[in-house]
């Protein structure tokens, strides 16, 4: 037999990953124990959840890496303990941008013997799932308001009709300059009533979005640029931090305008034309969504300024319609806001600011590379 019928024949299958690359690659964060819960290895995402480096964590117990927050190492004990349970619980980790709500699930590593020889904590971010949740509540209850809401208003408007009829007759009627000044008073509210009405009509009756890819520094830039002229803007100092590597956003342009429209106008009234607007953009590394065969990613527009803030109190409230924190405010223009976000498949958020102030954070899915003129 010849030497070469003698060669064993080299697979040709697809070559085995390696799992450095792997771990590497997933969203959630992958924290790898020995058996007495030393930390052995980490991926980069746990690294962002739990706020230390991996040079930093390794060689040092699971308690000490998470910092201040020991419920996840408790679970990693348990899981050592029993050698064969699979523990799960929710709850808070400290990182470097703050408290983190996560899921834990942590599973024993066994050797050929059935020996316990570490375990694997895996860490899930629930920041996403937990602002689509609170949206979706605000939805829901926007649409059950708007329903009774919408039968209002077309029971307001027929007769307000026949009271700016009357006092335009009246208007025409009378020489006394008092009660003229009574009847430009009457239409002027009258005026004013249709237009919230208006505003109601919008909230609660979903417009058709023109989707296409949208630059949104083209959106922001256009928004700042028109209310540098608008008297409220004063003496503000305007600071811009925008990621120049951001895709577009599958969105009705015209539609995004009037949400960071209404965002910039709110920070400036709550500036009184002194303090500091902030506008960033960012891509959100924390999550993604699933998108056919792949993930599609989301972008993130913080508009935040230096006034007095949001009371804990009224939080809760801010995206209810017809509340409002300003004087003269209709309180409809952040729930609009809300019902264009939604319809974007987006979030928006209310987050404190350090130092004192307001944030309103607006996540907004990328393209996906789709370039149709679907419309919804």
């Amino acid at each position: 037999m010849s030497a070469r019928s003698k060669t064993r024949p080299v697979p040709t299958g697809p070559p085995r990953p390696d799992w450095t690359d792997v771990l590497a690659s997933l969203e959630d964060g992958v924290v790898v124990v020995d058996p007495a819960g030393v930390v052995v290895d980490l991926n980069p995402a746990a690294e962002q959840l739990i706020g230390v480096s991996t040079s930093h964590a390794v060689g040092r117990s699971v308690d000490d890496a998470l910092g201040s927050r020991r419920w996840a190492g408790e679970i990693v004990h348990g899981t050592l303990a029993q050698g064969a349970a699979r523990r799960r619980g929710e709850g808070l980790l400290q990182c470097r941008r703050g408290d983190v709500e996560v899921s834990v699930a942590c599973t024993p590593l066994h050797d050929g013997d059935g020996s316990v020889t570490g375990a694997v904590l895996l860490l899930r971010d629930l920041t996403l799932q937990r602002a689509l949740e609170a949206t979706g509540r605000r939805a829901e209850r926007l649409t059950t308001l708007g329903t009774v809401a919408l039968g209002l208003a077309h029971e307001i408007k027929n007769p307000l009709g026949g009271i700016k009829g009357a006092a335009q007759l009246l208007q025409a009627a009378v020489r006394d300059p008092e009660l003229l000044r009574c009847t430009d008073i009457i239409i002027h509210e009258v005026d004013r009533l249709d237009g919230l009405l208006e505003q109601l009509r919008e909230l609660t009756v979903p417009a058709t979005l023109h989707l296409a890819p949208v630059n949104i520094h083209r959106v922001l830039n256009d928004v700042l640029a028109l209310q540098r002229q608008a008297p409220a803007w004063g003496e503000t100092t305007l600071r811009t931090e925008f990621d120049p590597s951001l895709p577009s956003v599958r969105g009705d342009q015209a539609q995004l305008t009037q949400v960071f429209l209404n965002l910039v106008k709110n920070a400036l009234d709550a500036l009184g034309g002194h303090g500091e607007l902030g506008v960033s953009t960012r891509i959100e590394t924390r999550y993604h969504i699933r998108r056919g065969h792949g993930r599609g990613q989301f972008l993130s527009v913080a508009v935040e300024d230096t006034g007095p803030g949001v009371s804990a109190e009224d939080q809760a409230q801010l995206f209810s319609p017809f509340f409002s924190t300003k004087a003269g405010g209709t309180g409809l223009g952040l729930a609009l806001c809300h019902r264009i976000v939604v319809e974007h498949e987006g979030t928006i958020a209310y987050e404190p600011r350090r130092g004192g102030g307001a944030r309103f954070r607006v996540t907004l899915p990328v393209s996906d590379g789709d370039v149709g003129d679907t419309t919804r």
